[in-house]
């Protein structure tokens, strides 16, 4: 069975991701400033522990990474992507 893309779902999702980017760009008056990234992978499928393709296996290792969880939604019936934060430093 091939799985449906979603096309609304993406272009909410991008647009999303562009409006907070932008809105956190403009903001640098001297509060917390953020960097964004976003991650995909599926949602549905492969059950196993260790498979670094499933979405939740990835927010875990970029939380490890020190990234913040910010959203996440699905692009299609199997697959879906996140929104992740973390501060902005001079190393970053």
């Amino acid at each position: 069975m091939k799985a449906k893309i979603d096309i609304k779902n993406m272009v909410l999702g991008a647009l999303l991701a562009t409006a907070v980017m932008i809105s956190i760009a403009a903001a640098d008056d001297g509060r917390t400033v953020w960097e964004y990234t976003t991650i995909k992978g599926s949602v549905l499928g492969g059950q196993g522990v260790q498979d670094t393709g499933r979405l939740d296996n990835r927010i875990n290792a970029h939380i490890a990474q020190g990234w913040q969880f910010v959203t996440a939604s699905g692009a299609g019936d199997s697959s879906g992507f996140a929104v992740m934060r973390r501060e902005k430093t001079e190393r970053n």
